[in-house]
């Protein structure tokens, strides 16, 4: 039975439609050091929605721009290549399951808040270790898209499942391979691979429950793998920024404590308390943007 789950999986990430062509050409302008400012936005500006969601992003207090930005033309020349590229992706895969997501409304909603929070930890995370915040903010806002991608699949044995990881706030990497002969973080980066993601983001969210595997961006992985237990601890009710530090420690093993340290990811008890802060401050500041992405 579990081949023909893992079967079903592998035919349903077929079956996904490919990501619309402004993702390929805004992939390809921005990882050619000879293309300019005009070609991003003729690349962009064919759609309109995505155009739009840029501005408001650009405007939105996430980036915290001193003046607003009314124009596309302004909106890349101040974010930037990559910061533009980042929402297109970022964007480009709330579309992908936007049906899905209106016929499984609850479960999607706690889905994408969790991812969100994880974003936002990724984003503090990466501040403070001289990554890219918003490369790994999306990192985290779509590390575990492979769950979604289970849940179309097996919607009744995968949202049993999903309930239990919620009630836990553990990840159950192992009950998934048990079940489907893969996990969700295993059929995420199959899927980014398909659709020829950045590698920074394809290893941060295909290796983030095992940061240690993957030859190549681990810092990215083990960011995104800290930043996902640190939002559910957030999530968790009986959560408190003084019992956050003892929560993070009892919730991972030591090797994985072990590998955080080896990444100087912060592990000291006033560092991760501060993050836990910075999180609460966050969430309060840059809501609007889930609600952007998922317009």
């Amino acid at each position: 039975m579990s081949q023909a789950n893992l079967d079903a999986i592998y035919g349903q990430i077929d079956s996904l439609p490919s990501l619309p062509a402004i993702v390929s050409e805004v992939l390809e302008v921005t990882g050619d050091p000879e293309s300019s400012a005009n070609d991003l936005m003729r690349a962009i500006l064919p759609d309109q929605s995505m155009c739009a969601t840029i501005l408001k992003i650009a405007n939105s207090a996430f980036f915290g721009l001193p003046r607003q930005v009314s124009t596309l033309e302004k909106a890349v020349m101040v974010l930037g290549f990559n910061e533009v590229k980042n929402i297109v992706l970022g964007k480009a895969i709330f579309n992908s399951f936007k049906e899905f997501s209106k016929s499984n409304k609850e479960i999607i909603e706690n889905f994408w808040q969790h991812s969100f929070n994880c974003g936002l930890a990724a984003k503090i995370l990466a501040e403070r270790i001289n990554l890219s915040p918003s490369e790994l903010f999306i990192a985290g806002l779509i590390h575990d898209i492979g769950k979604l991608a289970m849940l179309i699949t097996f919607p009744t044995i995968y949202s049993h499942l999903l309930e239990v990881v919620e009630e836990t706030w553990t990840e159950n990497c192992a009950k998934e391979r048990e079940l489907f002969f893969i996990s969700h973080d295993e059929v995420a980066l199959t899927m980014l691979q398909r659709w020829l993601f950045p590698p920074e983001l394809t290893k941060a969210v295909g290796y983030h429950h095992r940061p240690e595997k993957t030859d190549d961006f681990q810092l990215h992985a083990a960011t995104i793998q800290m930043a996902d237990i640190i939002a559910h601890i957030d999530q968790s009710g009986d959560y408190s920024l003084e019992s956050g530090y003892r929560t993070l420690l009892l919730s991972v093993r030591t090797d994985v404590f072990d590998q955080w340290q080896k990444h100087s990811l912060p592990c000291e008890e006033e560092e991760i308390q501060t993050w836990f802060e910075l999180l609460q401050e966050s969430k309060e500041k840059d809501t609007a943007i889930l609600t952007i992405f998922a317009s």
